[in-house]
C-alpha cells in the first residue's frame, strides 16, 4: 500500500484531503471542507463508483437532480454515469470518507489539479486554464461534465491527452505535483 503525499489541498474547492488507503484496487482518502465550499459544477465518472461517508457535520448533494443532506453517520454512493455534485453549506467543516473502487489514476488526478489551484492555474472553478492540463486532469479522475456529450468529450479530451503527451506534459505535471 502506497500513502506517500497522504495530506494535499485545493485552495479553489477550499477543501484537504488525507489518503487513508492507496492500492491498485481501492483509493480511499478522508475530506476536511471548509464551511460554505465545495463543488461547483454538476459531473459523472464513467468508469469509477465513489462511496461518501459522513464523519463529522453535514454535506449537501445533488445526485442525478435530487438533493439531498447527508449528516453524521449517513452514506452514499455514486455509481458511474450519475450526475453529482457535493458542497458544505453550513458553518463548521464537513468531513467524509470517500472509497474508490479500481481507482486508476485518481489520485494523481486530484494532485495534479490540486496543485494546479494552489499555483493560480485555474480558473474560479478549478479547472486549469490550459487545455491541454485540464485534459490530462479529467482523464486521470474520470471525470465529465453533465451538460456537454459524453462522446464529444471521451473524443476532446483523448485527443488533447496524446498531444499532452506527445511533449511531455502529464509527466511534468506529475513529476511537479505527485513527488
Amino acid at each position: 500500500m502506497n500513502i506517500e503525499n497522504t495530506r494535499f489541498s485545493n485552495s479553489i474547492l477550499r477543501d484537504e484531503i488525507e489518503i487513508l488507503e492507496d492500492s491498485e484496487n481501492i483509493l480511499r482518502f478522508r475530506t476536511y471542507l471548509a464551511p460554505n465550499s465545495g463543488q461547483n459544477k454538476l459531473h459523472f465518472h464513467s468508469k469509477i463508483e465513489e462511496h461518501f461517508s459522513i464523519k463529522k457535520g453535514s454535506l449537501v448533494t445533488y445526485i442525478n437532480g435530487q438533493k439531498k443532506v447527508l449528516k453524521e453517520g449517513d452514506q452514499a454512493t455514486i455509481s458511474p454515469f450519475t450526475n453529482h455534485r457535493f458542497f458544505n453549506t453550513s458553518q463548521q467543516t464537513s468531513i467524509f470518507e470517500v472509497t474508490v473502487l479500481n481507482p486508476e489514476k485518481l489520485k494523481k488526478g486530484l494532485q495534479i489539479m490540486y496543485g494546479l489551484a494552489n499555483d493560480g492555474k485555474t480558473n474560479i472553478q478549478g479547472l486549469p486554464r490550459n487545455v491541454l492540463h485540464a485534459a490530462i486532469g479529467l482523464k486521470m479522475l474520470n471525470a465529465f461534465a453533465s451538460n456537454i456529450p459524453y462522446l464529444l468529450q471521451v473524443a476532446g479530451i483523448t485527443t488533447l491527452v496524446f498531444i499532452g503527451n506527445f511533449f511531455g506534459i502529464e509527466k511534468k505535471l506529475s513529476v511537479k505535483y505527485c513527488q
